[in-house]
């Protein structure tokens, strides 16, 4: 870390078909307004850069951004749901990189897909289609209202009961992950947060909305990137 500015590296989304990679802004003004430097990954259909960027030791956290489906073999089911889209390049580069950090203390957010990567990777299990959860309105305009789960650093980083949140998302986290619990759950009963049982370990949040896009604009979404930064300088 130099400049008291950690370095953020952003796992992109990826079009197999066109083999482009694909990284929405919002990522890149959230995390450098909230006083981080993002850069972001570029990765193989191995997934070995995974491991290069691992083992350099430059970066200071990580956060894994939206886009298309984890594939359901990843987690030991076949495809039933509709309109599951998946990248087999991007699986492979994420899920090798969430191996590598399983044994670090480095801090890691995830949002939307993100969350879902991280639950996968961590042995937990998702929806493969759900309805209702995908808003026509901007990302600036909120959707739903979530619950926080008392005890949790996402509640204590929030500050209260609830917070009202966007939606962008066909699938979300079934089984929760060993050793994790749900931090946020929506209205009609789906899982929008996982963290650490622990909240006093390492920094590991995944939301299931896109915090990015309120940012500067959303005070709960402020504190989730302020925290994220503020644990990637320890």
């Amino acid at each position: 870390m130099k400049n008291n500015r950690p370095i953020i590296g952003i796992a992109c989304s990826m079009n197999d078909e066109k083999s482009k990679m694909l990284a929405n802004r919002s990522y890149f003004n959230a995390i450098y307004k909230a006083g981080g430097i993002p850069v972001f990954l570029p990765f193989t259909n191995e997934g070995e850069g995974a491991e290069t960027f691992f083992g350099d030791e430059v970066f200071d956290g990580f956060l894994f951004s939206g886009g298309c489906d984890v594939n359901p073999a990843r987690y030991g089911e076949e495809i039933t749901g509709e309109g599951v889209a998946v990248s087999e390049a991007r699986d492979a580069f994420e899920l090798t990189l969430l191996d590598k950090l399983k044994n670090s203390d480095l801090p890691i957010l995830g949002i939307c897909r993100g969350v879902q990567s991280i639950n996968v990777g961590f042995g937990g299990t998702l929806h493969q289609d759900i309805k209702g959860h995908r808003q026509e309105d901007s990302g600036k305009v909120t959707a739903f209202c979530d619950r926080l789960t008392p005890g949790t650093r996402l509640r204590e980083i929030i500050g209260k009961e609830s917070t009202m949140v966007n939606s962008f998302h066909h699938q979300a986290v079934k089984d929760v992950a060993p050793g994790f619990v749900a931090s946020a759950v929506s209205e009609d009963g789906y899982v929008e947060a996982i963290e650490p049982a622990d909240k006093t370990g390492r920094f590991i949040i995944g939301v299931q909305w896109h915090p990015e896009l309120f940012y500067g604009v959303n005070d709960d979404s402020d504190k989730i990137f302020a925290a994220f930064i503020e644990a990637c300088r320890k």
